[in-house]
């Protein structure tokens, strides 16, 4: 129940009343949102609707930002159901049970956990940082988790680079940055020294000169650059169409593929008909493209990043069709949905689900595959842009809150 605030009263005392009963509200609304992410992962949730992780189903489902649906997924699958309940109650506070559950898993002892109630979240944290042990596991670890992600912004105009090393893999690139970057002649004179470039924009220069003489080391006469690689599909032709491309399927100097391989490969390379009788070639025909190159090269334009709601990968991006072609899908621009390496080759290709063309084009949502017989999909969702979203919620505002007018018959 919130305070009223009279007029001989602190004011900001009652606001932060206010706040801290507010902050409960929210804290017990947590352990709500807890109660039911621990049923969508006790029924696969995450799995029939072709997600990643559940951090991902999180974000997309409740359009919140990766970082809470983070914390939210961490304590689903930490914390017990009688704890959850807890929360549910208005006991445990939601951000500070994140941080103590991170300070028990860095294997902190019982006194230490109970001594940072006296720290704020951001001590509780560093203080986490300070018992956790490296083992040579970790260190492994750290080595088979690196990468580094590079992609475009959100308004097309500049590249992110990040990424994460293991320890002695930074220290190799860095020193490599370090020694391009000293050989970058200066752009100004000693005196214009303000207008010199610091270590991290030559640093910035020195990757990409690196990453251009590789590329131009390997390139040959008469090969443009930036060529994309081909997938060949080799087959027999009548006997891939009579037994649905279950025999007779080969890729090009490669081993033979079934019907799931012909798909995945027609999808993002070419194949090339060839007729065998008594093995020798009979007849061969044009290669054949299921996305001509540059309608695929105009969708990978248009969309820059991965389509799938909440997704926000750029590796690999692929074109896929929303209305498949043997379902009479039309090979057009506005049927074509730019696909992530894991959404294209893993949730689509492996898994079987389907892109739902009812979705808007870059929130697509996935169908789960069509062995999940005990899904139906719903009929009466409707996909609001954060626009609309915002347009509909100050509409509901005025009708809750328009003051009644007096009838004019009186």
């Amino acid at each position: 129940m919130y305070e009223v605030a009279f007029h001989d009263a602190d004011s900001i005392l009652i606001a932060e009343n206010n706040l801290k009963e507010a902050q409960r509200e929210i804290d017990r609304l947590r352990g709500r949102q807890l109660a039911w992410l621990r049923t969508v992962i006790r029924r696969r949730g995450i799995v029939r609707d072709g997600y990643r992780s559940l951090v991902d189903w999180t974000a997309s489902r409740l359009d919140i930002p990766h970082t809470v649906a983070r914390d939210l997924a961490y304590l689903a699958r930490r914390l017990d159901d009688d704890t959850i309940d807890l929360m549910k109650r208005g006991h445990l506070p939601f951000d500070r049970t994140v941080i103590t559950q991170r300070l028990r898993q860095a294997g902190a002892s019982p006194a230490d956990v109970a001594a940072s109630v006296d720290l704020d979240l951001a001590g509780v944290a560093k203080l986490a940082t300070r018992f956790r042990k490296l083992s040579r596991g970790d260190e492994r670890t750290a080595f088979e988790r690196q990468y580094v992600n590079l992609k475009v912004s959100e308004d097309g105009t500049v590249w992110h680079l990040s990424g994460r090393l293991a320890a002695t893999d930074g220290q190799i690139v860095r020193r490599a940055l370090d020694r391009r970057a000293d050989r970058i002649p200066p752009l100004s004179t000693p005196s214009e020294s303000d207008s010199e470039l610091s270590p991290g924009q030559k640093q910035a220069i020195g990757l990409t000169t690196m990453a251009q003489d590789d590329l131009d080391q390997h390139l040959k006469p008469g090969d443009p650059t930036g060529r994309e690689p081909v997938i060949m599909l080799v087959k027999d032709q009548a006997l891939a169409q009579e037994s649905g491309n279950t025999r007779g399927v080969e890729l090009f100097n490669g081993p033979r593929v079934g019907p799931q391989a012909v798909e995945q490969v027609e999808c993002e390379g070419r194949s090339e008909p060839v007729t065998l009788h008594d093995g020798e070639i009979a007849a061969t025909g044009p290669p054949q493209r299921q996305v001509p190159k540059q309608l695929r090269r105009a969708a990978l334009a248009r969309d820059r990043k991965c389509v799938i709601d909440s997704c926000q990968s750029s590796y690999r991006l692929q074109t896929h069709h929303v209305v498949p072609r043997r379902d009479g899908g039309t090979n057009t621009a506005a049927n074509l949905a730019t696909l992530c390496w894991y959404h294209h080759h893993i949730a689509i290709h492996r898994r079987g689900h389907r892109i739902d063309s009812d979705t808007p084009p870059h929130r697509r949502r996935l169908l789960p595959p069509r062995t999940w017989s005990h899904y139906r999909h719903p009929t009466n969702v409707e996909y609001l842009s954060p626009f609309q979203q915002q347009e509909r919620a100050y509409q509901n505002f005025l009708d809750k809150y328009r003051p009644e007018q007096p009838h004019p018959g009186g």
